[in-house]
């Protein structure tokens, strides 16, 4: 069962599922929360692509992803490429609650996709990783605290 919004801020009051920071007026949403942008990503260095002609789960290039900071004017995000960005909020939920998480319509509608949706493990603790890939054939500027998804709460059963 998908919790509601009711049910989720009562499981947050009863420190069942942690979220920090947490905006309630901002997150909270009728079956879900949305979830934030912090100001570190990762990336492939630029000087590797012209390196490497295909990747491969054996190269250890797989390695190599690289930590940039967004700065208060955005990051771009060029077309065609992604970043996997951290969250802003640390999640923590018990061994009963598994997390979907999926991409905000108003940035798909511009290109932005959100690559790794689908279902977290019950049982998750840490900030989200998420994979953000610009399908438009222009640049996306992305900025800390940028709302790009949004999780929903199933109790299992």
């Amino acid at each position: 069962m998908i919790l509601s919004d009711k049910k989720i801020e009562e499981y947050i009051e009863k420190n069942l599922i942690e979220i920090s920071p947490f905006d309630k007026e901002l997150q909270l949403q009728k079956n879900s929360i949305d979830i934030r942008t912090s100001n570190r990503y990762h990336r492939y260095p630029k000087d590797i692509e012209l390196e490497i002609e295909m990747l491969d789960p054996r190269n250890p290039y797989m390695n190599i992803l690289e930590q940039d900071y967004i700065s208060d004017k955005g990051a771009v995000l060029e077309p065609r490429k992604f970043f996997i960005v951290e969250s802003l909020e640390y999640i923590k939920v018990p061994e009963n609650i598994a997390i979907y998480i999926q991409p905000k319509f108003r940035l798909a509608r511009m290109g932005l996709q959100i690559v790794n949706t689908g279902w977290i493990e019950s049982g998750f603790e840490g900030n989200l990783e998420i994979c953000i890939y610009n399908a438009n054939e222009m640049p996306i500027r992305i900025f800390p605290e940028m709302r790009v998804c949004h999780i929903f709460f199933e109790e299992i059963k």
